[in-house]
């Protein structure tokens, strides 16, 4: 005689094959933004993708922009985590911005589908999720008010820091760059920003630490 399953249970099962569903979709998602032309995924290829129907996406998300959005955040708010703790040893602001450039540069080399994917999410949403570009904000701020940082304004700051970085991890994903590549990006960034070259020296030779690096 098969074993009745509690009321309970149904309930935990059901949870479980929304997460795998829910898990599934995201994943495919990801495939597909992780190319050099991925910004133009559409619903239809997700779901071909994760093998769902159109109407099991829906259950899901609202639309593809929900989507891009959901998956921004499961692909960057474990790692922002982790360098936001790293960053908080740091003395002082340029430092800090330093580290989380070079972070976000270094990945994208060592991982080429999650630098695709953060560079087209990014050009149908804010600059790498709505969390690194607050984040960006308000370290910028933080180096305004500490007087570390000379802008004409926070948002111009802003906008140069974090267009600079996207536009320089597109190069690394297109060609091959030196090592340094990524320093050499902090050493610009930094140096239009007025830091001292001696503060700037320090910033590029802080050892980076390995990460987790989680995909959706």
């Amino acid at each position: 005689m098969a074993q009745k399953i509690s009321p309970e249970r149904r309930v935990q099962i059901g949870k479980e094959k929304r997460a795998r569903t829910r898990a599934t979709i995201l994943s495919a998602a990801f495939d597909l933004l992780g190319r050099p032309h991925g910004r133009s995924t559409r619903i239809e290829e997700v779901c071909l993708a994760a093998t769902v129907s159109r109407g099991t996406f829906y259950n899901y998300f609202s639309d593809i922009d929900e989507l891009f959005e959901v998956l921004t955040y499961e692909m960057s708010h474990e790692f922002n985590i982790a360098v936001q703790e790293l960053m908080q040893t740091l003395p002082n602001c340029a430092m800090r911005v330093a580290l989380a450039i070079r972070y976000y540069l270094h990945r994208a080399r060592q991982d080429r589908s999650w630098g695709w994917a953060m560079v087209n999410l990014s050009s149908v949403g804010p600059i790498f999720g709505a969390d690194t570009f607050q984040y960006a904000t308000a370290s910028v701020q933080e180096g305004v008010s500490s007087g570390e940082f000379q802008v004409q304004s926070v948002k111009i700051g802003r906008d140069m820091m974090i267009g600079t970085v996207l536009a320089s991890m597109t190069t690394l994903l297109r060609e091959e760059q030196e090592e340094d590549y990524p320093e050499k990006v902090v050493r610009q960034i930094l140096s239009a920003f007025l830091v001292p070259a001696s503060i700037i020296d320090v910033c590029v030779e802080i050892e980076l630490l390995k990460l987790p690096l989680k995909r959706p």
